[in-house]
C-alpha cells in the first residue's frame, strides 16, 4: 500500500487549512515513481502523497492508492485530490487547488 501523510503546523488545532490557495507541487514522476506534495498560500506542505511501498521504498505495483480506491482519475488530479482532502477535514469547502 502506498502512503500519504498529512503535515501540521505548529500551534494548528485544527486540521482545516485556513488557508484557501493551495498548490500541487509534483516531487518526482519518472521510472514508475510519483511523489507530490499540497502547499497552502504560505508555501506550507500540508498533504504528501506517493506510490513507493513503504517497506521497499520501491514504486508499489499496485499504484497509487489515492487511485486505486477511486479518490483520484491520475496522479495529478487536482479536482479529485481537493474532493478528497475536502471530505477529510483537510482543508475547508471554499479551498482551490492549483498544479504547479
Amino acid at each position: 500500500m502506498t502512503r500519504a501523510t498529512l503535515n501540521r503546523t505548529e500551534g494548528s488545532t485544527s486540521m482545516v487549512s485556513a488557508n484557501h490557495q493551495l498548490s500541487l507541487v509534483v516531487d518526482c514522476d519518472e521510472r514508475g515513481e510519483f511523489r507530490a506534495h499540497v502547499d497552502n498560500a504560505m508555501g506550507r506542505s500540508i498533504f504528501d502523497y506517493d506510490n513507493l511501498d513503504p517497506e521497499s521504498g520501491a514504486p508499489d505495483p499496485d499504484g497509487l492508492w489515492l487511485i486505486t480506491y477511486g479518490f483520484m482519475r491520475h496522479p495529478r488530479d487536482t479536482a479529485g485530490l481537493l474532493d478528497y482532502l475536502q471530505s477529510m477535514g483537510i482543508v475547508g469547502a471554499s479551498a482551490t487547488l492549483v498544479a504547479s
